[in-house]
């Protein structure tokens, strides 16, 4: 097995992080549609009667050529009663022309479930994401403060792929069940108001994330994030870098 240091590199720096900083999370949409961190659902939902949206951009490059364009992720969430959310989200790829389509949407629903407990690691929700493509893998995941696992399902090997968790190239489909982890610090607190600086890790089974979001308790919100290579290389070879903004109503 080789051995590679960049992939290493973001291990340990992750797992230092995980260890350091204290599990915590906030109802900002994800680039899959569920609240969450970057790329991981949280143990967290919208607030009730509370509207949000989400834009994520990424360039990539054509596999096989040295051609970039970008992939734009564009999210709506809802909640309309409390503990429950529920959102579409829509991927735009710059490389289509006139007689192309751009990804399915996908679409999600997430319940938080009773606390277990008192602290971060006694609240837990579970959810599921639904793939309007057939050929597509859905995932259903559970998560336990900043810690979960999805389980993809459905789908076509060969053509199809899933939000979570890593390629498996031998069998030519997603891997069934993957790691989601995540962390964000500072915590929020309830009621917090002014502009404040949050540093965020995520691992969604495939990707690792180390990123900065700047929210305002006026409802907007804005982040950045560096991103490790992703096993998905022939689908789309992303670049590292992702920016994405949103707003809550």
């Amino acid at each position: 097995m080789s051995f590679n240091p960049i992939h290493s590199f973001w291990k340990i720096v992750t797992v230092v992080l995980f260890v350091l900083l204290p599990c915590s999370s906030r109802a900002d949409l994800t680039l899959q549609g569920p609240s969450g961190f970057f790329q991981v659902p949280s143990h967290t939902t919208i607030k009730p009667k509370q509207v949000e949206l989400g834009f994520h951009s990424r360039r990539f490059f054509i596999p096989g050529t040295k051609k970039s364009e970008y992939l734009t992720n564009m999210a709506f969430g809802f909640s309309p009663i409390r503990d429950f959310e529920l959102g579409v989200q829509k991927a735009i790829d710059s490389r289509r022309g006139n007689t192309d389509f751009d990804p399915d949407p996908t679409f999600n629903f997430k319940v938080r479930l009773p606390s277990m407990g008192v602290g971060e690691f006694s609240e837990s929700a579970m959810g599921i994401v639904l793939d309007a493509n057939p050929n597509n893998y859905h995932t259903l995941y559970f998560t336990l403060g900043g810690f979960g696992v999805g389980w993809n399902f459905g789908g076509n090997p060969g053509s199809g792929v899933a939000n979570y968790g890593a390629y498996d190239r031998g069998r030519k489909r997603p891997k069934d069940v993957s790691l989601l982890v995540g962390t964000e610090y500072p915590p929020s607190q309830p009621g917090e108001r002014g502009y404040r600086s949050h540093y965020i890790v995520d691992y969604n089974g495939d990707v690792f994330s180390i990123g900065w979001r700047y929210k305002s308790h006026r409802g907007f919100w804005m982040d950045a994030a560096v991103q490790s290579e992703s096993s998905y290389t022939d689908f789309y070879d992303y670049l590292p870098v992702i920016v994405g903004f949103g707003a809550i109503f």
